[in-house]
Protein backbone atom coordinates (compact mmCIF):
# COMPACT_ATOMS: atom_id res chain seq x y z
CA UNK A 1 0.00 0.00 0.00
CA UNK A 2 1.07 3.70 -0.66
CA UNK A 3 1.61 6.74 1.87
CA UNK A 4 -1.15 8.23 -0.54
CA UNK A 5 -3.37 5.56 0.04
CA UNK A 6 -2.62 4.75 3.58
CA UNK A 7 -3.49 8.46 4.14
CA UNK A 8 -6.78 8.52 2.72
CA UNK A 9 -7.84 5.19 4.89
CA UNK A 10 -6.52 6.64 7.87
CA UNK A 11 -8.89 9.64 7.46
CA UNK A 12 -12.04 7.82 7.73
CA UNK A 13 -11.28 7.04 11.39
CA UNK A 14 -11.43 9.32 14.51
CA UNK A 15 -8.63 9.89 16.75
CA UNK A 16 -9.74 7.19 19.57
CA UNK A 17 -10.15 4.50 16.60
CA UNK A 18 -6.60 5.19 15.43
CA UNK A 19 -5.24 5.13 18.85
CA UNK A 20 -6.54 1.84 19.02
CA UNK A 21 -4.84 1.01 15.52
CA UNK A 22 -1.45 1.75 16.71
CA UNK A 23 -1.78 -0.07 19.46
CA UNK A 24 -2.94 -2.84 17.71
CA UNK A 25 -0.46 -2.50 15.01
CA UNK A 26 2.62 -2.24 18.02
CA UNK A 27 1.72 -5.10 19.75
CA UNK A 28 2.51 -7.09 16.08
CA UNK A 29 5.75 -5.56 15.80
CA UNK A 30 8.37 -8.17 17.23
CA UNK A 31 10.46 -6.73 19.97
CA UNK A 32 14.17 -6.89 18.30
CA UNK A 33 12.47 -4.54 14.80
CA UNK A 34 11.32 -2.05 17.32
CA UNK A 35 14.91 -1.84 18.74
CA UNK A 36 16.24 -1.44 15.59
CA UNK A 37 14.16 0.87 14.64
CA UNK A 38 14.28 3.06 17.98
CA UNK A 39 10.27 2.83 17.51
CA UNK A 40 9.29 3.76 21.14
CA UNK A 41 12.00 6.51 21.04
CA UNK A 42 10.08 7.52 17.88
CA UNK A 43 6.46 7.67 19.60
CA UNK A 44 7.69 9.44 22.47
CA UNK A 45 9.64 11.91 20.41
CA UNK A 46 7.09 12.41 17.25
CA UNK A 47 6.97 15.96 18.43
CA UNK A 48 10.40 16.84 17.66
CA UNK A 49 9.97 14.53 14.73
CA UNK A 50 7.19 16.24 13.63
CA UNK A 51 8.95 20.14 14.01
CA UNK A 52 11.38 19.15 11.48
CA UNK A 53 9.20 20.14 8.66
CA UNK A 54 10.62 20.31 5.14
CA UNK A 55 11.96 24.09 4.88
CA UNK A 56 11.31 26.49 1.28
CA UNK A 57 14.36 27.04 -0.33
CA UNK A 58 14.21 30.90 0.71
CA UNK A 59 13.80 30.40 4.49
CA UNK A 60 17.46 28.23 5.03
CA UNK A 61 20.13 29.75 6.44
CA UNK A 62 22.45 27.70 4.69
CA UNK A 63 25.85 29.60 7.07
CA UNK A 64 24.12 27.95 9.82
CA UNK A 65 22.78 24.83 8.36
CA UNK A 66 27.04 24.15 7.34
CA UNK A 67 27.98 24.62 10.71
CA UNK A 68 25.40 22.45 12.29
CA UNK A 69 26.28 19.46 10.03
CA UNK A 70 29.92 19.98 10.35
CA UNK A 71 29.68 19.66 14.41
CA UNK A 72 27.61 17.34 14.41
CA UNK A 73 30.05 15.26 12.27
CA UNK A 74 33.10 16.26 14.06
CA UNK A 75 31.00 14.89 17.16
CA UNK A 76 30.10 11.91 15.92
CA UNK A 77 33.94 11.37 14.31
CA UNK A 78 35.04 11.46 18.35
CA UNK A 79 32.57 9.11 19.57
CA UNK A 80 30.81 11.77 21.26
CA UNK A 81 27.04 10.09 20.35
CA UNK A 82 28.12 6.84 22.33
CA UNK A 83 29.58 7.87 25.83
CA UNK A 84 28.81 10.14 28.64
CA UNK A 85 30.57 13.63 27.12
CA UNK A 86 30.49 17.54 28.08
CA UNK A 87 29.71 18.24 24.08
CA UNK A 88 26.40 16.52 23.34
CA UNK A 89 24.02 16.16 26.52
CA UNK A 90 22.18 12.85 27.20
CA UNK A 91 18.94 13.27 25.86
CA UNK A 92 20.78 14.64 22.74
CA UNK A 93 22.56 11.50 21.72
CA UNK A 94 19.32 9.46 21.96
CA UNK A 95 17.83 12.07 19.26
CA UNK A 96 20.97 11.74 16.41
CA UNK A 97 18.44 10.77 14.18
CA UNK A 98 16.18 13.33 13.81
CA UNK A 99 19.32 16.12 13.50
CA UNK A 100 20.09 13.52 10.56
CA UNK A 101 16.92 13.80 9.09
CA UNK A 102 16.37 17.38 9.19
CA UNK A 103 20.07 17.85 7.85
CA UNK A 104 19.10 15.80 4.81
CA UNK A 105 15.83 17.23 4.13
CA UNK A 106 17.18 20.99 3.76
CA UNK A 107 20.17 19.62 2.34
CA UNK A 108 17.69 18.59 -0.80
CA UNK A 109 16.46 21.46 -0.95
CA UNK A 110 19.30 23.88 -1.40
CA UNK A 111 19.86 25.14 -4.85
CA UNK A 112 22.00 27.96 -6.67
CA UNK A 113 25.49 28.62 -5.49
CA UNK A 114 25.31 26.43 -2.21
CA UNK A 115 24.20 23.69 -4.24
CA UNK A 116 27.25 22.07 -5.21
CA UNK A 117 28.52 22.41 -1.12
CA UNK A 118 24.83 21.08 0.31
CA UNK A 119 25.45 18.10 -2.20
CA UNK A 120 29.52 17.28 -1.02
CA UNK A 121 27.66 17.75 3.00
CA UNK A 122 24.75 14.84 1.58
CA UNK A 123 27.51 12.54 0.92
CA UNK A 124 29.75 13.26 3.95
CA UNK A 125 26.48 11.69 5.92
CA UNK A 126 25.70 9.47 3.57
CA UNK A 127 29.39 8.39 4.08
CA UNK A 128 29.17 8.70 7.99
CA UNK A 129 25.89 6.30 8.15
CA UNK A 130 27.35 4.17 5.70
CA UNK A 131 30.45 3.80 8.22
CA UNK A 132 28.23 3.22 11.25
CA UNK A 133 26.49 -0.03 9.73
CA UNK A 134 30.21 -1.65 10.77
CA UNK A 135 30.77 0.43 13.17
CA UNK A 136 29.35 1.87 16.42
CA UNK A 137 28.99 5.53 16.14
CA UNK A 138 25.23 5.52 17.87
CA UNK A 139 23.51 4.06 20.33
CA UNK A 140 21.80 1.96 17.64
CA UNK A 141 22.33 -1.45 16.25
CA UNK A 142 21.63 -0.44 12.67
CA UNK A 143 21.73 3.05 12.42
CA UNK A 144 20.99 3.57 8.69
CA UNK A 145 17.36 2.00 9.32
CA UNK A 146 16.90 4.13 12.22
CA UNK A 147 16.83 7.82 10.20
CA UNK A 148 13.90 6.76 8.25
CA UNK A 149 16.09 5.86 5.12
CA UNK A 150 16.59 3.15 3.33
CA UNK A 151 20.39 3.40 2.03
CA UNK A 152 19.55 2.39 -1.57
CA UNK A 153 16.73 5.10 -1.15
CA UNK A 154 19.37 7.61 0.43
CA UNK A 155 21.74 6.82 -2.08
CA UNK A 156 19.63 7.82 -5.39
CA UNK A 157 18.96 10.62 -3.02
CA UNK A 158 22.69 11.71 -2.71
CA UNK A 159 23.45 10.78 -6.26
CA UNK A 160 20.69 13.14 -7.89
CA UNK A 161 21.71 15.89 -5.56
CA UNK A 162 25.23 15.23 -6.91
CA UNK A 163 24.29 15.61 -10.67
CA UNK A 164 22.36 18.64 -10.17
CA UNK A 165 25.77 20.21 -10.46
CA UNK A 166 26.42 18.44 -14.16
CA UNK A 167 27.94 15.02 -14.78
CA UNK A 168 31.51 16.38 -14.85
CA UNK A 169 34.33 13.98 -14.39
CA UNK A 170 35.17 15.18 -10.76
CA UNK A 171 31.60 14.06 -9.90
CA UNK A 172 31.30 10.95 -11.70
CA UNK A 173 34.36 9.74 -9.92
CA UNK A 174 33.28 10.82 -7.05
CA UNK A 175 30.00 8.82 -7.36
CA UNK A 176 31.80 6.12 -8.21
CA UNK A 177 33.70 5.47 -5.73
CA UNK A 178 31.01 6.53 -3.07
CA UNK A 179 29.40 3.37 -4.51
CA UNK A 180 32.19 0.96 -4.27
CA UNK A 181 33.78 2.19 -0.92
CA UNK A 182 30.07 2.31 0.73
CA UNK A 183 29.52 -0.47 4.09
CA UNK A 184 25.84 -1.92 3.90
CA UNK A 185 23.66 -2.27 6.65
CA UNK A 186 21.88 -5.60 7.12
CA UNK A 187 18.89 -4.88 4.54
CA UNK A 188 21.35 -4.36 1.73
CA UNK A 189 23.30 -5.73 -0.52
CA UNK A 190 26.51 -4.03 -2.33
CA UNK A 191 24.77 -5.07 -5.78
CA UNK A 192 21.43 -2.50 -5.22
CA UNK A 193 24.15 0.11 -5.18
CA UNK A 194 25.41 -0.66 -8.27
CA UNK A 195 21.85 -0.77 -9.66
CA UNK A 196 20.96 3.02 -8.40
CA UNK A 197 24.50 4.09 -10.10
CA UNK A 198 23.24 2.94 -13.15
CA UNK A 199 20.16 4.38 -13.17
CA UNK A 200 21.70 7.91 -12.50
CA UNK A 201 24.54 7.42 -15.44
CA UNK A 202 21.94 8.23 -18.19
CA UNK A 203 24.53 7.72 -21.00
CA UNK A 204 27.00 5.99 -22.84
CA UNK A 205 29.50 8.69 -22.54
CA UNK A 206 28.88 8.77 -18.30
CA UNK A 207 29.13 5.10 -17.91
CA UNK A 208 32.51 4.52 -19.57
CA UNK A 209 34.08 7.74 -17.32
CA UNK A 210 32.47 5.30 -14.95
CA UNK A 211 34.54 2.36 -15.89
CA UNK A 212 37.79 4.48 -15.95
CA UNK A 213 36.90 5.04 -12.44
CA UNK A 214 36.44 1.44 -11.66
CA UNK A 215 39.60 0.76 -12.41
CA UNK A 216 41.77 3.07 -11.22
CA UNK A 217 39.74 2.43 -7.77
CA UNK A 218 41.88 -0.31 -6.23
CA UNK A 219 44.59 1.67 -7.02
CA UNK A 220 43.74 4.46 -5.33
CA UNK A 221 41.90 2.83 -2.34
CA UNK A 222 44.68 3.32 0.54
CA UNK A 223 45.14 7.02 -0.65
CA UNK A 224 41.15 7.64 -0.72
CA UNK A 225 40.74 6.23 2.38
CA UNK A 226 43.44 8.17 4.22
CA UNK A 227 41.83 11.34 3.48
CA UNK A 228 38.39 10.14 5.20
CA UNK A 229 38.08 10.75 8.75
CA UNK A 230 36.20 7.61 9.22
CA UNK A 231 39.21 6.15 7.77
CA UNK A 232 41.37 7.10 10.48
CA UNK A 233 39.49 6.32 13.04
CA UNK A 234 38.46 2.65 11.41
CA UNK A 235 42.30 2.07 11.45
CA UNK A 236 42.82 2.72 15.23
CA UNK A 237 39.88 0.21 15.78
CA UNK A 238 40.64 -2.59 13.29
CA UNK A 239 44.18 -4.36 12.58
CA UNK A 240 45.89 -4.46 9.02
CA UNK A 241 44.21 -8.08 8.26
CA UNK A 242 41.07 -6.72 8.46
CA UNK A 243 41.86 -3.81 6.21
CA UNK A 244 43.79 -6.21 3.66
CA UNK A 245 40.09 -8.46 3.78
CA UNK A 246 38.49 -4.75 3.19
CA UNK A 247 40.47 -3.91 0.13
CA UNK A 248 39.93 -7.16 -1.21
CA UNK A 249 36.10 -7.02 -0.89
CA UNK A 250 35.77 -3.58 -2.53
CA UNK A 251 38.04 -4.18 -5.25
CA UNK A 252 36.04 -7.32 -6.15
CA UNK A 253 32.97 -4.55 -5.82
CA UNK A 254 35.16 -2.73 -8.45
CA UNK A 255 35.47 -5.40 -10.87
CA UNK A 256 31.76 -6.51 -10.65
CA UNK A 257 30.70 -2.85 -11.22
CA UNK A 258 32.89 -2.60 -14.42
CA UNK A 259 31.58 -5.73 -15.72
CA UNK A 260 27.90 -4.92 -14.82
CA UNK A 261 28.55 -1.69 -16.85
CA UNK A 262 29.81 -3.08 -19.59
CA UNK A 263 26.97 -5.51 -19.68
CA UNK A 264 24.73 -2.34 -19.88
CA UNK A 265 26.80 -1.02 -22.96
CA UNK A 266 25.95 -4.65 -24.50
CA UNK A 267 30.14 -5.67 -24.34
CA UNK A 268 29.49 -8.82 -22.49
CA UNK A 269 32.71 -10.09 -23.77
CA UNK A 270 34.41 -7.25 -22.42
CA UNK A 271 32.80 -7.06 -19.07
CA UNK A 272 33.54 -11.00 -18.90
CA UNK A 273 36.83 -11.06 -19.99
CA UNK A 274 37.81 -8.15 -17.43
CA UNK A 275 35.93 -10.29 -14.55
CA UNK A 276 37.89 -13.01 -14.99
CA UNK A 277 41.03 -11.16 -15.02
CA UNK A 278 40.27 -8.59 -12.04
CA UNK A 279 38.69 -10.30 -9.67
CA UNK A 280 40.53 -11.06 -6.38
CA UNK A 281 38.50 -14.32 -4.81
CA UNK A 282 40.47 -17.44 -4.43
CA UNK A 283 39.10 -20.17 -6.37
CA UNK A 284 38.03 -20.09 -9.79
CA UNK A 285 35.08 -21.86 -8.59
CA UNK A 286 33.45 -19.11 -6.87
CA UNK A 287 34.83 -16.49 -9.56
CA UNK A 288 32.58 -18.96 -12.11
CA UNK A 289 29.20 -18.62 -9.88
CA UNK A 290 29.32 -15.41 -9.37
CA UNK A 291 30.00 -14.49 -12.98
CA UNK A 292 27.45 -16.99 -14.14
CA UNK A 293 25.46 -15.13 -11.33
CA UNK A 294 25.26 -11.81 -13.03
CA UNK A 295 24.37 -13.42 -16.57
CA UNK A 296 21.84 -15.53 -14.46
CA UNK A 297 18.47 -13.35 -15.06
CA UNK A 298 19.11 -12.26 -18.74
CA UNK A 299 17.21 -14.78 -20.83
CA UNK A 300 19.16 -13.40 -24.10
CA UNK A 301 22.34 -14.15 -22.82
CA UNK A 302 21.48 -17.60 -22.19
CA UNK A 303 24.35 -18.78 -25.07
CA UNK A 304 26.80 -16.56 -23.01
CA UNK A 305 26.29 -18.78 -19.70
CA UNK A 306 26.51 -21.87 -20.94
CA UNK A 307 29.74 -20.88 -23.07
CA UNK A 308 31.17 -19.69 -19.83
CA UNK A 309 30.35 -23.27 -17.81
CA UNK A 310 31.82 -24.91 -20.82
CA UNK A 311 34.72 -23.17 -21.02
CA UNK A 312 35.13 -23.51 -17.06
CA UNK A 313 34.67 -27.32 -17.21
CA UNK A 314 37.16 -27.24 -19.95
CA UNK A 315 40.12 -25.79 -18.09
CA UNK A 316 39.07 -27.97 -15.32
CA UNK A 317 36.99 -26.15 -12.89
CA UNK A 318 34.11 -28.47 -10.79
CA UNK A 319 30.99 -26.00 -10.69
CA UNK A 320 29.03 -27.33 -7.81
CA UNK A 321 26.00 -29.20 -7.94
CA UNK A 322 23.49 -26.31 -8.01
CA UNK A 323 25.44 -24.69 -11.02
CA UNK A 324 25.49 -28.23 -12.88
CA UNK A 325 21.68 -28.48 -12.51
CA UNK A 326 21.53 -25.08 -13.67
CA UNK A 327 23.22 -26.14 -16.30
CA UNK A 328 21.26 -29.26 -17.71
CA UNK A 329 18.20 -26.90 -17.48
CA UNK A 330 19.56 -24.62 -19.60
CA UNK A 331 20.78 -27.16 -22.35
CA UNK A 332 17.62 -28.57 -22.13
CA UNK A 333 15.96 -25.75 -22.95
CA UNK A 334 18.42 -24.17 -25.72
CA UNK A 335 18.48 -27.55 -27.30
CA UNK A 336 14.07 -26.96 -27.43
CA UNK A 337 14.49 -24.03 -28.58
CA UNK A 338 16.79 -24.98 -31.39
Amino acid sequence: MRVNELRSILSKYEAAELREIIVATYKTIPTDKKKDHNLDEYLQDFTIEKSISIKKESTIDFPSLKSEIETFLENANDGYYMRPNQYVRKEKRFKWRFEVRGFIKQLLLVKGENSEEAARFLIEIYNMLSYACSYYVFPSQDALPATGYEQVALLKLVLEKLFQNGYSKENIKTATYLVLDSNVDQNTIHRKLFFVLLDTLKTPDTKELALEYCKKYPKDYYSYQSAKEWFKVRVDRISSLNDDYRYKEHSNHAAELYTRIKFSLRCHDEGIAYYWKHTNRMESEIVLYMLLRYLLHEEELNHLWIREYDKAVASGIKPRKDLRMEYAGRKKDSFLKA
